[in-house]
């Protein structure tokens, strides 16, 4: 019945045949009406058969659309025609949606030509003449001025189509009094944006600002390819979102079998041969580029624990042992919601030595962080701890009144003197940090240390080299903080220096003769 409506090609029985509606019809029917649809009126885009993973998309930028999914990040490498069948999927939507379920979606995209051309295509299939065929109304003739132009269009039905730049305030983009209910991103990271920080942060707040500005039950769809760990797509991947979908689609699965078969195996040698960074592109895998800090086989093998009890933030992984040696590290912030306030304690008499507690927060206040250090201390035995001190010396004041038992390392000679002078805490400078990353990077490869907790672990993941040297005098102009790797780094330079139920003046760094007899 279907071959016959389409050879009859009656508009009304054609119309009919693709029309939905998402209260009465179920995902698979409205799936394959879509299939069908494209392929009658634009054959030109379906070449080679369809792999699994087309079919995945297609039912996730439904739910998407429906609501049943807030976000789907649809990460595929280049030639997976992610981004054609995604335009394809929303002008069916705009066309055969007979509730118009979605009455303001926008396309954003880092260049706004991107996203202009986007919403371009997409008018164009609303256009092409064997759709106005069937379609004719779609652009027809109104009481009311709507919007025909590269930046955007708006149907006779009242669905609007919007192209916008993802690196400009997205705050008070409405539409007669409504907010956008499904925001497509296309491209909103490349290369060239990654290279500035500033630029990352930007699109970052930017794309955040439009998610919460979006109506009641609005819905976001990202289009992709996966690079590098740097940016705002691996913190989509990473981040913990209930309703969320993330599909990641390499060319080839882990057989070397390519995952669609529009790429036989020459193909893809071939790109492996030309490509700057076929890993990245290809392989959807950031993990793999060369300037990695920590062995990624390692962290990948890492267990992951459920927390045994959470207060207040605090994570313990494992109970407390006496007889056992522990020591925390602390990377300080100032608790205005950029970097954040870590804490990771370990337990060294394991082996390997496990990470038994955590903590991690961009809100708490530096004192506040010095109560918080003193208890989470407390709860393996007031062990000795060892907090960051380049800046937010309050906290590690707090936690020395309290009776934490702090390391103290020498502080800065301005004289003279018979004695060494002390400071509270330990000082991260261009010497120490490698020393310390370095002791750190050897007891991953050797197996010496698990980390248990899977935010620490993508922390570990996500290190390179070039963070090694990054200095930037604002915070706010980077995304790539690392508290967590500063906080586990600092606490396994405790090991020789932690001891079960030892004075607090013993926990200090050993003196040095600084005035040796001539």
């Amino acid at each position: 019945m279907i071959k016959e409506i389409l050879k009859n090609n009656k508009p009304g029985e054609m119309k009919a045949l693709f029309a939905f509606d998402l209260n009465t019809d179920s995902n698979e029917l409205i799936l394959t009406k879509f299939n069908i649809w494209a392929r009658f009126f634009f054959l030109k885009y379906f070449s080679s058969k369809d792999c699994p993973r087309h079919k995945e998309m297609d039912l996730n930028n439904l739910k998407a659309y429906r609501g049943d999914i807030s976000q789907f990040v649809n990460i595929a490498y280049r030639g997976f025609a992610k981004t054609a069948r995604t335009k394809l999927f929303l002008a069916f939507c705009i066309m055969n949606d007979m509730k118009h379920h979605r009455r303001f979606i926008r396309c954003l995209s880092a260049d706004l030509d991107n996203a202009k051309q986007s919403v371009t295509d997409i008018y164009n299939m609303c256009i092409q003449p064997r759709v106005q065929q069937v379609y004719p109304d779609i652009f027809g003739k109104t009481e009311t001025k709507r919007e025909e132009t590269m930046n955007g269009f708006t149907t006779t039905t009242g669905v609007k189509l919007l192209a916008k730049q993802i690196n400009v305030d997205q705050r008070g983009k409405i539409m007669e009094d409504a907010k956008s209910d499904l925001d497509w991103y296309d491209d909103i990271e490349t290369r060239t944006t990654i290279r500035s920080a500033i630029t990352t942060h930007k699109i970052g707040e930017n794309m955040e600002e439009a998610r919460t500005g979006l109506a009641i039950n609005g819905s976001s769809i990202y289009t992709a390819n996966y690079f590098s760990e740097a940016g705002n797509i691996h913190q989509l991947v990473i981040k913990k979102v209930q309703d969320k979908v993330v599909m990641i689609t390499p060319i080839m699965d882990e057989k070397g079998e390519p995952t669609w078969d529009r790429y036989t195996k020459a193909d893809i040698e071939k790109m492996k041969l030309e490509d700057e960074d076929f890993e990245g592109e290809r392989m959807c895998k950031p993990n793999a580029n060369k300037d990695v800090y920590f062995n990624r086989d390692r962290l990948d093998a890492m267990p992951i624990l459920q927390p045994i009890k959470e207060i207040g933030g605090f994570k313990m992984f494992k109970g407390y042992n006496p007889g056992h040696r522990y020591a925390g590290g602390q990377d300080i912030a100032g608790g205005v919601g950029l970097d954040s306030s870590t804490s990771v304690f370990i337990d060294f008499d394991c082996y390997p030595a496990q990470v038994v507690g955590t903590f991690n927060s961009n809100t708490i206040l530096p004192e506040a962080f010095g109560n918080e250090i003193y208890e989470e201390a407390n709860r393996f035995g007031g062990c000795l701890i060892a907090p960051e001190n380049n800046k937010f010396d309050q906290a590690i004041l707090k936690a020395v009144q309290l009776g934490a038992q702090v390391w103290m390392s020498m502080g800065n000679v301005l004289k003279i003197i018979q004695t060494t002078p002390k400071t509270y805490g330990w000082n991260t400078n261009s010497l120490t940090k490698n020393q310390m990353l370095s002791s750190l990077r050897e007891a991953i490869d050797a197996g010496l240390i698990e980390l248990n907790d899977p935010d620490l672990i993508n922390d570990c993941k996500g290190f390179t080299r070039n963070d090694l040297i990054d200095r930037p005098t604002d915070i706010r102009l980077t995304t790539r903080h690392f508290d967590f790797v500063t906080a586990l780094a600092i606490a396994w330079q405790m090991k020789d220096h932690c001891r079960p139920q030892r004075k607090m003046e013993e926990y200090r760094e050993p003196e040095k003769d600084i005035n040796p007899a001539i």
